[in-house]
């Protein structure tokens, strides 16, 4: 009888952890989807400026004080958005995705990968502990991720991937 309980209480346990990684998997294929409109729609016009970058800012969020010209943070409750902008690489750069997927983390949930009119994006999901998960969205030399609660994911991926491919910079 301890021995069939044992089992039950086994195949409950892989249930419920096969359960709680498909909705982690489900709401990552929302937000890849909501990146993908994303990156196919026409660039949000710009809105906002730090230095010479210009980019997308959705009215949700708020631009953090403590920005630099290397990295903006944007804010949105309790979760920041780190956008970096590396001037040296073009719209059709895959030096962060090649950078990931070198590192290939062993969390990756996912990534997805875009292209159009010599642009290159991509997305990606690390789980970094039972709840959060990382969230990353590029657009060439330009990258905003964030951690986040994983219910965020099909919400924060769309908006992310809008800032990415919004930002434009003054040439000098």
């Amino acid at each position: 009888m301890f021995r069939n309980g044992k089992v039950v209480l086994l195949l409950l346990l892989a249930v419920v952890l096969v359960g709680c990684n498909q909705k982690v998997e489900g709401l990552t294929d929302e937000g890849f989807v909501a990146a993908r409109e994303a990156f196919e729609a026409n660039a949000k016009k710009t809105n906002e400026a730090a230095g010479d970058i210009h980019f997308y800012k959705p009215t949700t969020m708020e631009v953090d004080k403590q920005s630099t010209s290397q990295t903006i943070v944007l804010t949105k409750r309790n979760d920041s958005f780190y956008l970096t902008v590396n001037p040296n690489e073009k719209k059709n750069s895959r030096v962060y995705y090649d950078l990931l997927m070198t590192d290939e983390p062993e969390n990756l949930v996912g990534a997805q990968t875009f292209a159009k009119d010599e642009v290159f994006g991509f997305v990606a999901v690390i789980q970094k502990s039972e709840k959060l998960v990382e969230l990353i969205a590029s657009v060439g030399g330009v990258k905003v991720e964030t951690v986040t609660d994983e219910k965020n994911i099909d919400s924060h991926l769309g908006k992310m991937m809008q800032i990415a491919r919004s930002v434009q910079q003054d040439e000098k």
